[in-house]
């Protein structure tokens, strides 16, 4: 979870460090998760005794009962053969219920024969974004859609968030996405959106989005950085068993 860095990521916990409690006190964890900044969504057990699942404002997180202890990290099922990352499939979830009644504020360019829909947070400034974008036909081609959301870095400290801002704001806004990411784009008098930009990158933050492009794909599942369509199209077809 970017909010934390790498450093909190834990390989391994020793569950005799925690002092847990008989039962979750969801008031200890939302206050102590509190004076970090974060705002505790929902507080359920975890499959590992002593810790529980608290989904926050940034992502989620593995909080013991008495909200002493955290672990900020992936939490695996290791079955003997492949493991599941339970955190990436609950963020999946997350993610695609969380997309829900935002079509008209993303900017879409369509594939003629749609296979796949993927919703990319991007940002005019990213060198990445820009690769995707000049090969937005090979992606239209191998039959996927690309749903654009706004998603400034730096937010609205980024030097290009008003630019991001009249791109929302204009009545062609994929015209004005083709000219910004071109380095051709005057937002000169367009009136500015910057209320659904700065939405759009807090929704980011939230799902975990650190960098751009940050690719979401139908069932909520992030990929982050730069794909291009044709190993995107075939992960798509052996994700969905048609390879």
């Amino acid at each position: 979870m970017h909010f934390f860095g790498r450093t909190l990521l834990a390989t391994a916990v020793a569950m005799t460090a925690f002092t847990a409690a008989a039962a979750p006190d969801d008031a200890a964890i939302k206050a102590k998760l509190g004076g970090l900044g974060l705002v505790p969504n929902s507080i359920t057990p975890s499959p590992l005794a002593g810790l529980n699942e608290v989904v926050t404002d940034r992502g989620i997180m593995y909080v013991s009962d008495d909200g002493s202890y955290f672990i900020a990290g992936h939490l695996y099922k290791n079955d003997g053969a492949k493991p599941v990352n339970l955190t990436e499939q609950k963020m999946a979830k997350l993610n695609k219920d969380k997309l829900k009644g935002l079509e008209s504020e993303m900017i879409v360019y369509p594939a003629k024969d749609e296979k796949y829909v993927v919703t990319v947070f991007t940002d005019t400034s990213c060198g990445y974004c820009r690769k995707l974008h000049n090969e937005m036909k090979a992606y239209n081609d191998a039959g996927i859609t690309i749903r654009y959301l706004a998603f400034p870095r730096g937010g609205e400290r980024s030097r290009n968030f008003s630019e991001m801002s009249a791109i929302w704001g204009a009545k062609d806004m994929a015209k004005a996405m083709d000219d910004a990411k071109n380095g051709h784009f005057d937002p000169s008098d367009i009136p500015q959106r910057p209320d659904v930009v700065r939405k759009h990158y807090q929704l980011g933050v939230a799902m975990g989005v650190s960098g751009t492009p940050a690719m979401i794909l139908e069932d909520g599942t992030m990929l982050p950085g730069y794909q291009p369509a044709p190993m995107l199209r075939k992960m798509l077809d052996s994700r969905n068993g048609n390879s």
